[in-house]
């Protein structure tokens, strides 16, 4: 099993990551989670159980060992009562990162080919902050920021799901790219900004890797010092 990409670099030491590429061969599963994909295509069963393969790795070196991960009725995956995680996939590589609940409460990855990200999409997607920013970059490079724009949204989405306890729509945050190029900020609309509290500022990490773009964000405990 050859690893990935270092997407250690998205989180906070505290955070266990495993990435994998998506390779034809099938990962072995748990009854549980076999009958989750039973029907499905076989891109759906290898990404399906590559993702399985990358959070048990990363859960084993956290210290729980041999977990069946089933779904949840929300489409979730089901992590062991002490733990956050997100499996996030493209067509090529998939990851996951978990932690426990008394370092990170809320946690979200992404992964996003860039070519896959149209105009079409980021019309629907982006504040008027964003789309003012995107437009101070060339065409050529414009794809490329805009995947990173999706991706983190993507992120904070996951992430604040298990937090809140319920989604928010893609205008509910504001993504910014720091200019240190690893960084972005996250500003929240009205309604979700008063649901968060003030000790859990959010803020993500991001690179780009071989046509595609990773994004990491982490909200830590409110008992967790920043250790990275």
């Amino acid at each position: 099993m050859h690893d990935g990409p270092d997407i250690q670099q998205l989180f906070p030491p505290c955070v266990i990551c495993e990435c994998f590429p998506i390779q034809d061969e099938l990962h072995p599963l748990y009854p549980e989670e076999e009958a989750i994909v039973r029907q499905a295509v076989k891109k759906r069963r290898r990404e399906f159980s590559t993702g399985r393969a990358c959070a048990r790795r990363a859960l084993t070196r956290l210290g729980f060992k041999d977990c069946v991960l089933a779904r949840n009725e929300d489409g979730t995956a089901a992590w062991p009562g002490t733990v956050v995680g997100t499996i996030s996939h493209s067509d090529v590589w998939c990851g996951s990162a978990v932690a426990r609940q008394s370092d990170i409460e809320g946690i979200g990855l992404d992964i996003e080919k860039i070519e896959r990200i149209s105009p079409q999409i980021i019309r629907r997607i982006l504040t008027q902050s964003e789309l003012a920013w995107l437009t101070g970059y060339p065409d050529y490079e414009r794809q490329q920021w805009s995947a990173l724009l999706f991706s983190a949204k993507e992120s904070v989405y996951k992430c604040l799901f298990s937090y809140l306890n319920s989604g928010i729509t893609y205008y509910d945050a504001c993504i910014m790219p720091v200019g240190d190029g690893l960084t972005f900020t996250v500003t929240y609309a009205k309604t979700i900004a008063e649901r968060m509290s003030a000790q859990l500022p959010l803020a993500g990490r991001y690179f780009f890797h071989e046509g595609a773009v990773f994004t990491g964000v982490a909200l830590l405990s409110r008992n967790a010092g920043l250790n990275g």
